[in-house]
């Protein structure tokens, strides 16, 4: 009985060691948004990159500038496992803007993700 244990025990370890990696590969791949804003003078630039980690997933994006409430102007892109927008507009100094990411990710609609600058 105990020499077939010891053959098992040894299969059981050597399944799990080599299913560690692969699970750390998962979380590596994780779902990311970021958004960019930067004022220079009278001029925003505007960026967004979504990626899912995963190269067959179909992610539509929109990235708005606002200032407060009021939607200045927004542009969308969309495509397969990562999707970026770098645009610029002519803003007001010394005011405050905000740029939302909004995305889906097939189909599904993930949370927005705001970031804010002020001019100088």
């Amino acid at each position: 009985m105990k020499k077939r244990i010891v053959p098992m025990l040894m299969v059981v370890l050597l399944a799990v060691s080599i299913m560690a990696p692969a699970a750390s590969a998962v979380s590596a791949r994780a779902i990311s948004g970021r958004p960019t804003l930067k004022i220079s003078g009278t001029t925003a630039y505007c960026f967004g990159k979504y990626s899912s980690g995963n190269q067959e997933d179909e992610i539509s994006i929109t990235v708005t500038l606002k200032q407060g409430a009021q939607t200045i102007t927004s542009w969308s892109a969309s495509g397969k496992g990562s999707v970026t927008i770098s645009e610029t507009y002519t803003v007001a100094e010394r005011q405050t803007y905000k740029l939302v990411l909004s995305a889906t990710v097939n189909g599904q609609v993930r949370p927005d993700i705001t970031v804010t600058a002020t001019g100088r």
